[in-house]
């Protein structure tokens, strides 16, 4: 492809901001469930409370998981990028090889 370039570096810089994403919104997540580990026993056990804690839990398991499998993709994708950039650089390493030896059989 003509005009392609590949920045390795560029890209392991974008893989270290991923990781910074995926460490704040760990963070966060953290905050959020002390925050609500808070509450855990306010809801009674009287009948509204056995039917409102029960769906209060099932629904910050769900955001739980939800948050959660979002950290993990920003893991694997900041993994990605640096092993594309790995594999770019010793591509080129390869290439760049390949050419010296090139060179070197067509001296006279």
């Amino acid at each position: 492809m003509a005009g392609l370039q590949i920045d390795p570096e560029g890209m392991r810089r974008s893989a270290d901001g991923l990781d910074a994403a995926k460490d704040e919104v760990q963070a966060l997540l953290d905050q959020f469930t002390a925050a609500l580990a808070e509450y855990a026993d306010a809801f009674g056990g009287d009948m509204v409370g056995s039917i409102a804690g029960p769906a209060h839990e099932e629904c910050v398991a769900v955001a739980t998981e939800c948050f959660t499998s979002n950290i993990e993709a920003l893991e694997a994708y900041s993994q990605d990028l640096r092993e594309m950039a790995d594999e770019h650089e010793a591509n080129d390493a390869e290439v760049a090889k390949s050419f010296t030896t090139i060179h070197g059989g067509l001296k006279p």
